[in-house]
């Protein structure tokens, strides 16, 4: 459902994009002026997905104690706007170029379009008492997302951060006590997981990832 989601917002991004017209600096500013509107009312149907999915799995598990799982506001304002005038900065250097801004743009809509769902179910988890921690489910992806979901590894620190590629249609899952759950992350998996790595420590994991993937 998820994916379905994702691809329907950057179809209409790309559709908004071939709309615009005049000079690039032009239609930077319409994509400016309309993009986030458009990210903001898919977000709100990935954060209903997720919560949706957040009940059904606690009432698989047999969940005995009371929880709302709530929406996850995150003010990416700021971080929009630059990613967008990211994506269309190649029509300022050759107006013609609409190829690699659309990739560009569609990177960015899916991205933003499936974090509130990944955000819901982190968030939720770490505040429901009956939930253990979250897992990755992916829908194939690269060797990365393989191992950070291999064994149905479950991520019980908060640590860990759900990384990510463009394109990338993986998704949290809550777990839940007495439910099915894999065993606790592996140090590796925890460390592929954190936000910021060193150059070291991504030699290290892209020969992890060659050699076990």
């Amino acid at each position: 459902m998820l994916q379905r989601l994702t691809a329907e917002a950057v179809a209409a991004g790309l559709d908004m994009f071939s709309r615009t017209s005049g000079t690039p600096e032009v239609r930077r500013l319409a994509l400016l002026d309309n993009i986030p509107g458009l990210i903001d009312y898919y977000s709100d149907g990935s954060s209903a997905l997720a919560l949706d999915h957040y009940e059904t799995q606690r009432e698989l598990a047999g969940a005995t104690s009371a929880f709302v799982p709530q929406i996850v506001e995150n003010d990416r304002t700021v971080k929009t706007r630059r990613a967008i005038a990211w994506a269309a900065e190649p029509l300022l250097i050759d107006p013609e170029d609409v190829l690699s801004v659309s990739s560009r743009m569609g990177e960015l809509i899916q991205l933003e379009v499936a974090r509130p769902y990944r955000d819901a179910t982190m968030v939720n988890q770490q505040n429901d008492p009956y939930a253990i921690g979250w897992r990755r489910i992916t829908s194939g992806g690269c060797k990365l997302c393989q191992m950070l979901a291999d064994r149905g590894a479950v991520y019980k620190q908060a640590t860990a951060t759900f990384a990510t590629h463009p394109n990338c249609h993986c998704i949290a899952e809550a777990v839940f006590r007495g439910g099915e759950s894999g065993p606790e992350a592996s140090v590796m998996q925890y460390k592929a997981s954190t936000k910021s790595k060193s150059p070291a420590q991504r030699a290290s994991l892209r020969d992890y990832l060659e050699a076990n993937y």
